[in-house]
């Protein structure tokens, strides 16, 4: 008797589970699907003005997103808004790249992006201002000297003397050449110019990097040069011949280093004069 019993609820138990499945999936069979509607694709352009030529650092920019339902401001200088036409103020002159991205609900997105010059009017390109190894002064070395020594006719205290006429030069040049300018008080250099010696073009530098340090052993390029600027002739206006450099630069600076890379091909080096300035006076 037990024996059936067990036997009829088992019977049981599967004709109901068979009843569950069979409506489940007659259920699942009549659900509509309902297709997503795309929303309208981001649009995005802007402008941007500078409101004030005396505060020509702050910039005003005008976007004009449509189909979106967020935006990021991205200004090239670690800073970033949410507004659609913020103002923004930029600490230094310089290039930024400035980014406006917007997104619809659906994870579309669009794109804007400049290249942003900020430029000081005043700002002058033939003009430099105070040399620091005059007026704030300090030690200077080198790694590689003058056979003779620093002292001698073609040392390398010659390099820094504020005289043209006088040259220094090294022997056996193999593209490690650094000169070094200790400043008694930090500054902010922002140029720099460097004199042609008096004889042999070949020796003249070609390549090199303009660096600057806090503490004299960890260092940071500030300028680059890659071509040689004086003209490649043993005479004529092209020997002692002071070039002007400008750069980006807003840390003071205790330690500036000028490493020589390569020169026309020579195997000595020469160098007439180094100052480093003041960007303006």
């Amino acid at each position: 008797m037990k024996s059936n019993m067990k036997k009829f609820l088992s019977i049981c138990s599967l004709l109901l589970l068979i009843v569950v499945l069979t409506v489940k999936c007659k259920k699942s069979g009549n659900d509509e699907v309902i297709p997503q509607v795309d929303e309208p694709k981001p649009l995005v352009t802007f402008d941007y003005t500078i409101p004030n030529p005396v505060k020509y650092q702050e910039v005003q920019f005008t976007a004009t997103p449509t189909n979106y339902k967020s935006l990021l401001w991205q200004f090239g200088d670690d800073s970033t808004s949410v507004e659609i036409s913020p103002k923004h103020v930029y600490r230094f002159p310089g290039t930024y790249r400035v980014i406006l991205t917007i997104r619809n609900g659906q994870g579309y997105s669009a794109t804007k992006e400049i290249n942003l010059k900020i430029v000081d009017p005043n700002f002058d390109p033939t003009k430099y201002g105070e040399n620091y190894m005059v007026t704030v002064g300090g030690k200077f070395s080198v790694n590689l000297e003058a056979g003779a020594g620093p002292d001698s006719n073609e040392g390398s205290k010659k390099l820094v003397d504020q005289d043209i006429n006088t040259k220094f030069l090294q022997a056996g040049f193999d593209g490690t050449q650094k000169c070094t300018f200790e400043l008694n008080t930090p500054q902010v250099v922002g140029a720099y110019t460097l004199t042609s010696g008096n004889d042999a073009a070949d020796r003249d530098p070609r390549y090199w990097i303009l660096q600057g340090s806090l503490d004299g052993i960890q260092y940071t390029d500030l300028h680059t040069v890659t071509s040689c600027p004086w003209e490649n002739t043993n005479e004529g206006a092209s020997r002692k011949q002071t070039k002007l450099f400008h750069f980006d630069n807003y840390i003071a600076y205790k330690f500036y280093r000028l490493y020589i890379k390569s020169n026309r091909g020579s195997r000595v080096f020469q160098l007439g004069e180094w100052t480093i300035n003041k960007k303006q006076p």
